[in-house]
């Protein structure tokens, strides 16, 4: 009975939620070390990504993406920001090593002008 039980469980879970899709990176930033910006909440509606190779952006309208972005997803071991205004001015938003935000608020929605990957985890 014991066996029927947690095999029962275990059948619920995968119907429900998936095992292990909780942590799972968004589509389009599996990657290790990347730091995506999403266009819409939840992760969806296009993307812009800080890579290994490119670790800022100054101008987020040279990709077609000013003043777009409504979530992020950080697999990055340090901290990133995006700014309200090209060349990394304006007001600073950091986005802390390994975290995500699916929804900004009101004041942080499509503001992003330039992004980059910082120096440390201890860098906002």
């Amino acid at each position: 009975m014991r066996k029927k039980l947690t095999l029962g469980l275990f059948a619920a879970a995968l119907i429900v939620g998936g095992v292990g899709t909780a942590n799972a990176a968004p589509l389009g930033c599996e990657t290790s070390g990347w730091v995506c910006l999403y266009r819409d909440d939840d992760y969806k509606g296009g993307q812009v990504s800080l890579t290994n190779s490119t670790t800022a952006i100054s101008h987020l309208s040279s990709y077609g993406f000013n003043d777009n972005a409504d979530s992020f997803y950080s697999s990055y071991g340090n901290d990133s920001a995006w700014w309200t205004d090209a060349n990394y001015t304006g007001r600073r938003v950091c986005m802390h090593s390994h975290t995500s935000n699916r929804s900004f608020s009101f004041a942080d929605s499509d503001e992003a002008s330039s992004a980059r990957k910082l120096d440390s985890p201890t860098s906002c």
